[in-house]
Protein backbone atom coordinates (compact mmCIF):
# COMPACT_ATOMS: atom_id res chain seq x y z
CA UNK A 1 0.00 0.00 0.00
CA UNK A 2 1.27 3.54 0.63
CA UNK A 3 4.45 4.51 2.43
CA UNK A 4 3.91 5.50 6.08
CA UNK A 5 5.54 8.90 5.40
CA UNK A 6 2.74 9.81 3.00
CA UNK A 7 0.31 10.58 5.81
CA UNK A 8 -1.10 9.25 9.03
CA UNK A 9 -3.17 6.10 9.13
CA UNK A 10 -6.84 6.83 8.60
CA UNK A 11 -9.30 5.47 11.13
CA UNK A 12 -11.66 2.77 9.75
CA UNK A 13 -14.62 5.10 10.26
CA UNK A 14 -12.84 7.81 8.31
CA UNK A 15 -12.19 5.43 5.42
CA UNK A 16 -15.80 4.28 5.43
CA UNK A 17 -17.08 7.85 5.49
CA UNK A 18 -14.84 8.71 2.53
CA UNK A 19 -16.13 5.74 0.55
CA UNK A 20 -19.74 6.54 1.40
CA UNK A 21 -19.16 10.04 0.07
CA UNK A 22 -17.76 8.57 -3.15
CA UNK A 23 -20.70 6.19 -3.39
CA UNK A 24 -23.08 9.16 -3.34
CA UNK A 25 -21.76 10.21 -6.77
CA UNK A 26 -23.27 6.99 -8.17
CA UNK A 27 -22.61 5.28 -11.47
CA UNK A 28 -19.03 4.05 -11.78
CA UNK A 29 -18.27 5.60 -8.37
CA UNK A 30 -20.79 3.42 -6.52
CA UNK A 31 -19.32 1.23 -3.79
CA UNK A 32 -21.25 -0.17 -0.86
CA UNK A 33 -19.78 -0.38 2.64
CA UNK A 34 -22.89 -1.85 4.25
CA UNK A 35 -22.06 -4.67 6.62
CA UNK A 36 -25.30 -6.45 5.73
CA UNK A 37 -23.94 -7.11 2.25
CA UNK A 38 -21.70 -9.76 3.78
CA UNK A 39 -24.71 -12.06 4.06
CA UNK A 40 -24.95 -12.22 0.26
CA UNK A 41 -22.96 -15.31 -0.86
CA UNK A 42 -22.65 -14.02 -4.42
CA UNK A 43 -20.05 -11.45 -3.35
CA UNK A 44 -16.48 -12.61 -3.89
CA UNK A 45 -13.11 -10.86 -3.73
CA UNK A 46 -12.60 -8.89 -6.92
CA UNK A 47 -9.28 -10.63 -7.56
CA UNK A 48 -11.06 -14.00 -7.53
CA UNK A 49 -13.74 -12.74 -9.90
CA UNK A 50 -11.09 -11.54 -12.37
CA UNK A 51 -9.05 -14.74 -12.28
CA UNK A 52 -10.08 -17.56 -14.63
CA UNK A 53 -11.61 -20.25 -12.39
CA UNK A 54 -10.19 -23.75 -12.50
CA UNK A 55 -13.75 -25.08 -12.62
CA UNK A 56 -17.29 -23.84 -12.18
CA UNK A 57 -18.94 -20.65 -13.49
CA UNK A 58 -16.85 -17.82 -14.90
CA UNK A 59 -18.86 -14.58 -14.43
CA UNK A 60 -16.33 -12.40 -16.28
CA UNK A 61 -16.11 -14.85 -19.16
CA UNK A 62 -19.91 -15.04 -19.32
CA UNK A 63 -20.18 -11.25 -19.29
CA UNK A 64 -17.59 -11.10 -22.07
CA UNK A 65 -19.73 -13.41 -24.20
CA UNK A 66 -22.80 -11.25 -23.50
CA UNK A 67 -20.97 -8.06 -24.52
CA UNK A 68 -19.68 -9.64 -27.74
CA UNK A 69 -23.16 -10.88 -28.64
CA UNK A 70 -24.85 -7.61 -27.73
CA UNK A 71 -22.44 -5.51 -29.77
CA UNK A 72 -22.21 -7.92 -32.67
CA UNK A 73 -18.45 -7.57 -32.35
CA UNK A 74 -15.54 -9.96 -32.09
CA UNK A 75 -14.35 -11.30 -28.75
CA UNK A 76 -11.21 -9.13 -28.78
CA UNK A 77 -13.24 -5.94 -29.23
CA UNK A 78 -15.70 -6.98 -26.54
CA UNK A 79 -12.84 -7.80 -24.17
CA UNK A 80 -11.32 -4.36 -24.62
CA UNK A 81 -14.61 -2.58 -23.94
CA UNK A 82 -15.42 -4.78 -20.96
CA UNK A 83 -11.95 -4.10 -19.56
CA UNK A 84 -12.53 -0.35 -19.81
CA UNK A 85 -15.79 -0.67 -17.91
CA UNK A 86 -14.15 -2.78 -15.21
CA UNK A 87 -11.14 -0.47 -14.93
CA UNK A 88 -13.44 2.51 -14.52
CA UNK A 89 -14.78 1.09 -11.27
CA UNK A 90 -11.60 0.86 -9.18
CA UNK A 91 -10.10 3.91 -10.87
CA UNK A 92 -13.13 6.11 -10.18
CA UNK A 93 -13.53 5.05 -6.55
CA UNK A 94 -9.85 5.42 -5.64
CA UNK A 95 -9.40 8.74 -7.47
CA UNK A 96 -12.46 10.27 -5.85
CA UNK A 97 -11.51 9.07 -2.38
CA UNK A 98 -7.95 10.36 -2.74
CA UNK A 99 -9.25 13.71 -3.99
CA UNK A 100 -11.29 13.84 -0.78
CA UNK A 101 -8.24 13.28 1.41
CA UNK A 102 -8.26 9.53 2.04
CA UNK A 103 -6.43 6.86 0.04
CA UNK A 104 -8.20 3.62 0.99
CA UNK A 105 -6.55 0.22 0.81
CA UNK A 106 -9.09 -1.58 -1.36
CA UNK A 107 -7.08 -4.75 -1.76
CA UNK A 108 -8.94 -6.86 -4.36
CA UNK A 109 -7.90 -10.09 -2.68
CA UNK A 110 -9.77 -9.44 0.57
CA UNK A 111 -11.33 -5.95 0.89
CA UNK A 112 -12.97 -5.09 -2.42
CA UNK A 113 -15.66 -7.53 -3.56
CA UNK A 114 -17.74 -7.92 -6.70
CA UNK A 115 -20.48 -10.27 -7.83
CA UNK A 116 -21.82 -11.62 -11.12
CA UNK A 117 -23.70 -9.00 -13.15
CA UNK A 118 -25.56 -8.80 -16.43
CA UNK A 119 -25.25 -5.15 -17.42
CA UNK A 120 -23.94 -1.74 -16.42
CA UNK A 121 -21.06 -1.22 -13.98
CA UNK A 122 -20.00 -4.27 -12.01
CA UNK A 123 -21.31 -3.99 -8.40
CA UNK A 124 -18.65 -3.33 -5.76
CA UNK A 125 -18.67 -3.85 -2.01
CA UNK A 126 -15.87 -2.91 0.37
CA UNK A 127 -15.94 -5.09 3.48
CA UNK A 128 -16.29 -2.58 6.34
CA UNK A 129 -14.54 -4.96 8.75
CA UNK A 130 -11.35 -4.77 6.71
CA UNK A 131 -11.19 -1.09 5.81
CA UNK A 132 -7.83 0.63 6.22
CA UNK A 133 -6.23 3.54 4.47
CA UNK A 134 -4.08 6.63 4.66
CA UNK A 135 -5.13 10.18 5.49
CA UNK A 136 -3.54 12.14 2.63
CA UNK A 137 -5.16 15.49 3.36
CA UNK A 138 -2.36 18.03 3.42
CA UNK A 139 0.22 15.59 2.01
CA UNK A 140 2.44 16.58 -0.91
CA UNK A 141 0.27 16.18 -4.05
CA UNK A 142 3.15 14.56 -5.92
CA UNK A 143 3.53 11.96 -3.20
CA UNK A 144 -0.20 11.25 -3.25
CA UNK A 145 -0.18 10.90 -7.04
CA UNK A 146 2.78 8.53 -6.86
CA UNK A 147 1.03 6.38 -4.25
CA UNK A 148 -2.22 6.39 -6.22
CA UNK A 149 -0.41 5.38 -9.41
CA UNK A 150 1.30 2.52 -7.59
CA UNK A 151 -1.91 1.25 -5.98
CA UNK A 152 -3.88 1.47 -9.21
CA UNK A 153 -1.20 -0.24 -11.28
CA UNK A 154 -0.21 -3.05 -8.92
CA UNK A 155 -3.44 -3.84 -7.09
CA UNK A 156 -6.10 -3.15 -9.71
CA UNK A 157 -5.10 -2.64 -13.33
CA UNK A 158 -2.40 -5.33 -13.58
CA UNK A 159 -4.73 -8.11 -12.30
CA UNK A 160 -7.48 -6.86 -14.61
CA UNK A 161 -5.19 -6.89 -17.63
CA UNK A 162 -4.03 -10.41 -16.77
CA UNK A 163 -7.60 -11.63 -16.29
CA UNK A 164 -8.86 -10.19 -19.56
CA UNK A 165 -5.87 -11.47 -21.54
CA UNK A 166 -6.43 -14.95 -20.11
CA UNK A 167 -9.83 -14.92 -21.81
CA UNK A 168 -9.16 -13.02 -25.04
CA UNK A 169 -6.21 -11.94 -27.18
CA UNK A 170 -5.95 -8.20 -26.55
CA UNK A 171 -2.84 -6.04 -26.55
CA UNK A 172 -1.79 -5.14 -23.01
CA UNK A 173 -1.09 -1.59 -24.21
CA UNK A 174 -4.71 -1.29 -25.36
CA UNK A 175 -5.91 -2.42 -21.94
CA UNK A 176 -3.59 -0.10 -20.03
CA UNK A 177 -4.70 2.69 -22.36
CA UNK A 178 -8.29 1.91 -21.43
CA UNK A 179 -7.42 2.34 -17.76
CA UNK A 180 -5.79 5.70 -18.49
CA UNK A 181 -8.88 6.82 -20.39
CA UNK A 182 -11.02 5.65 -17.47
CA UNK A 183 -9.01 7.89 -15.17
CA UNK A 184 -9.66 10.87 -17.43
CA UNK A 185 -13.35 10.03 -17.61
CA UNK A 186 -13.52 9.85 -13.82
CA UNK A 187 -12.04 13.34 -13.54
CA UNK A 188 -14.69 14.77 -15.84
CA UNK A 189 -17.60 13.02 -14.12
CA UNK A 190 -16.35 13.92 -10.65
CA UNK A 191 -15.90 17.52 -11.81
CA UNK A 192 -19.60 17.65 -12.69
CA UNK A 193 -20.78 15.96 -9.49
CA UNK A 194 -18.30 17.54 -7.06
CA UNK A 195 -16.86 20.75 -8.53
CA UNK A 196 -15.04 21.32 -5.23
CA UNK A 197 -12.97 18.19 -5.89
CA UNK A 198 -12.26 18.81 -9.60
CA UNK A 199 -8.93 20.64 -9.28
CA UNK A 200 -7.51 18.08 -6.85
CA UNK A 201 -8.74 15.14 -8.92
CA UNK A 202 -7.27 16.63 -12.09
CA UNK A 203 -3.91 17.24 -10.43
CA UNK A 204 -3.83 13.67 -9.13
CA UNK A 205 -4.79 12.26 -12.52
CA UNK A 206 -2.07 14.27 -14.25
CA UNK A 207 0.40 12.94 -11.71
CA UNK A 208 -0.68 9.35 -12.30
CA UNK A 209 -0.47 9.74 -16.08
CA UNK A 210 3.07 11.11 -15.75
CA UNK A 211 4.24 7.90 -14.10
CA UNK A 212 4.87 4.39 -15.36
CA UNK A 213 3.07 2.28 -16.38
CA UNK A 214 0.56 5.00 -17.33
CA UNK A 215 3.08 7.42 -18.86
CA UNK A 216 2.60 7.99 -22.57
CA UNK A 217 -0.93 6.56 -22.72
CA UNK A 218 -2.71 9.89 -23.07
CA UNK A 219 -2.91 13.52 -22.04
CA UNK A 220 -5.54 16.05 -21.04
CA UNK A 221 -6.48 18.55 -23.74
CA UNK A 222 -8.95 21.40 -24.13
CA UNK A 223 -12.53 20.44 -25.02
CA UNK A 224 -14.78 23.51 -25.33
CA UNK A 225 -17.78 21.25 -25.93
CA UNK A 226 -17.60 19.79 -22.40
CA UNK A 227 -18.81 21.83 -19.39
CA UNK A 228 -15.43 21.39 -17.72
CA UNK A 229 -13.59 22.48 -20.85
CA UNK A 230 -11.50 19.36 -20.37
CA UNK A 231 -10.90 16.58 -22.85
CA UNK A 232 -8.48 13.69 -23.25
CA UNK A 233 -6.37 12.41 -26.12
CA UNK A 234 -5.32 8.77 -26.07
CA UNK A 235 -2.30 7.24 -27.72
CA UNK A 236 -4.12 3.90 -27.99
CA UNK A 237 -7.51 2.78 -29.28
CA UNK A 238 -10.17 0.85 -27.37
CA UNK A 239 -11.33 -0.80 -30.65
CA UNK A 240 -14.86 0.60 -30.41
CA UNK A 241 -14.65 1.64 -34.05
CA UNK A 242 -14.83 -2.08 -34.91
CA UNK A 243 -18.32 -2.35 -33.42
CA UNK A 244 -20.89 -2.20 -36.24
CA UNK A 245 -21.96 1.45 -36.39
CA UNK A 246 -19.61 2.33 -33.53
CA UNK A 247 -17.44 5.05 -35.00
CA UNK A 248 -14.55 6.63 -33.10
CA UNK A 249 -14.58 7.84 -29.51
CA UNK A 250 -13.91 11.49 -28.73
CA UNK A 251 -10.50 10.66 -27.23
CA UNK A 252 -9.45 8.12 -29.88
CA UNK A 253 -5.94 8.17 -31.27
CA UNK A 254 -7.44 7.46 -34.72
CA UNK A 255 -9.21 10.83 -34.83
CA UNK A 256 -7.16 13.13 -37.03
Amino acid sequence: MTAPALGRTAEPGQVRAALDEVDAVGGFFAVSTRGAEGADPSWRPLARLLAVPADGPDPVGERLDQVAEGLGAGRRVAASLLAQSLASRSVSVLLAAAAGGVLPDLGPASVLHARPWVGGPVPLWADPERLTGTDVAGADPEDVAAALARVLAQDHVAPLVAGIRARASVSPRVLWGNAAASLAGAVRVLGDARPDRHATALALARGVLAREPFAGLGRFVADPAHPSGLGFARTTCCLYYRVPGGGKCGDCVLRV
